[in-house]
């Protein structure tokens, strides 16, 4: 498959458990992406280049092609709309209780 340009911002440290997340999702789904860091300790979330990007300042955020997204949450959701099953590893559960308890934890 012809996969378009993925990038994901983390911490430089790769502390949180947001950014984590989102690191899982895409190599769980098994779709190549380079790792950007952001200092959170320099609060370079906060440089206007990061700010222009990340609509929340936080870490995560992904960007394939033009589209930019922030949150954990939201950036899974999308990558399993994206890049559906079979062709990928599912994310989530295909039962909607199992599903469900899958996005609480």
């Amino acid at each position: 498959m012809n996969y378009p340009p993925i990038t994901l911002w983390s911490d430089s440290s790769f502390f949180s458990p947001y950014a984590m997340s989102a690191y899982v999702a895409l190599t769980e789904k098994g779709i190549p992406f380079t790792l950007k860091r952001v200092d959170l300790s320099q609060n370079q979330q906060f440089a206007a280049a990061y700010r222009e990007m990340s609509l929340t300042c936080r870490v995560p955020t992904l960007q394939i092609d033009d589209f930019l997204l922030s949150e954990s949450s939201a950036i899974s959701e999308y990558l399993e709309e994206r890049f559906p099953a079979p062709e990928f590893e599912r994310l989530y559960p295909r039962d909607r209780g199992k599903r469900a308890r899958a996005r609480e934890i």
